[in-house]
């Protein structure tokens, strides 16, 4: 079989297998792109890669969280939002309100300087935040993490911190410092889901239930294919609050307040795209991929699109000969 980008976007064809264990190739293709300060959209010069392989903050941590989530997958369902990034501001703050918006929906997230968590007279609260200027959002600085023993996990957030057996065993450690606006923390009590603009993993909630149930049954009956009861949201990476489940269309618009010194504001560029299949047969299957991911770097003013195109691979006059990822005109 062969591959032929017409394209400037960069295409990785991979053979999986789908939910029913049909052989496919899932062509996927990314554009790069950066917005200049009145919010033009352009090509990159440096287009960034299909990524293969998830890749962490921290490669020697088991707990660290996501950088990048792979792009490797069968189709999603709508389209993810991922911001990468700090919270910046010009001058030292304690605190700091930051904002995604992506059409008429507003995510929003505070961030504070450092804090830790100390024995008051009504129990263990949140002490004083630090200055900063500059403050990663990443999930370890939200609530989340495990107790020493264990026992007790944030499936949402393994990485953040706050998760205790017992209050006193958080005095003097990092306190939480993202949150909602609307659900602050300021106790060792207070348990508010975890926040954040980045990718989660495949073993943290909510994806991890979404793969289905991989028991006795699947072993006798399905394995190694996907459970009866896999959900296609198992492949939707973003923070829930930040998937869409319509996929999002060239001219949406996309705003990030907070993560660099100017609000960064854009529409979504036309990203028209045509697979071509050709088979054996002579038979053509054309495909119209979706934006499904769509990851941005507020600061570097970079924005990356992600859809993706599936065929069956077959056999004999029905097999996959060919395949052409070329511009939709």
């Amino acid at each position: 079989m062969t591959i032929a980008n017409e394209t400037a976007f960069a295409v990785q064809p991979v053979p999986l297998l789908d939910r029913e264990g049909h052989d496919v190739i899932v062509a996927i293709v990314k554009g790069s792109f950066t917005v200049d300060p009145t919010g033009k959209v352009a090509l990159a010069d440096d287009p960034g890669p299909v990524r293969l392989n998830d890749e962490t903050f921290d490669p020697e941590s088991p707990h660290s969280s996501l950088r990048y989530a792979s792009d490797l997958g069968l189709p999603k369902v709508g389209t993810d939002v991922v911001v990468h990034g700090d919270a910046v501001s010009r001058a030292p703050v304690t605190m700091l309100d930051v904002a995604v918006k992506v059409k008429q929906r507003v995510v929003p997230l505070r961030v504070h300087g450092p804090r830790l968590f100390h024995a008051g007279a009504f129990g263990v609260v949140i002490g004083k935040a630090q200055p900063f200027e500059r403050m990663p959002i990443v999930y370890e600085r939200a609530y989340g993490g495990m107790s020493e023993d264990l026992s007790l996990v944030e499936a949402r957030n393994p990485s953040g911190v706050g998760v205790a057996r017992s209050a006193s065993d958080l005095v003097d450690r990092l306190a939480p410092q993202i949150e909602h606006p609307d659900r602050p923390h300021s106790a060792a009590s207070d348990r508010h889901p975890p926040v954040g603009f980045g990718p989660i993993m495949t073993h943290w909630s909510p994806r991890r239930e979404y793969a289905g149930t991989f028991d006795a049954r699947w072993r006798a009956l399905r394995m190694p294919l996907l459970p009866e009861d896999h959900d296609a949201r198992y492949g939707n990476v973003a923070h829930p609050s930040l998937q869409f489940a319509e996929s999002l269309v060239a001219g949406d618009v996309i705003g990030v307040h907070g993560m660099s010194l100017d609000t960064l504001v854009f529409a979504l560029p036309a990203f028209p795209l045509l697979a071509v299949a050709r088979y054996d047969s002579g038979e053509r299957e054309l495909s119209r991929p979706q934006i499904d991911t769509v990851w941005i770097a507020p600061e570097l003013r970079r924005v990356e699109i992600t859809a993706r195109a599936v065929f069956r691979i077959g056999r004999a006059k029905r097999a996959l000969r060919e395949l052409v990822v070329r511009h939709d005109d």
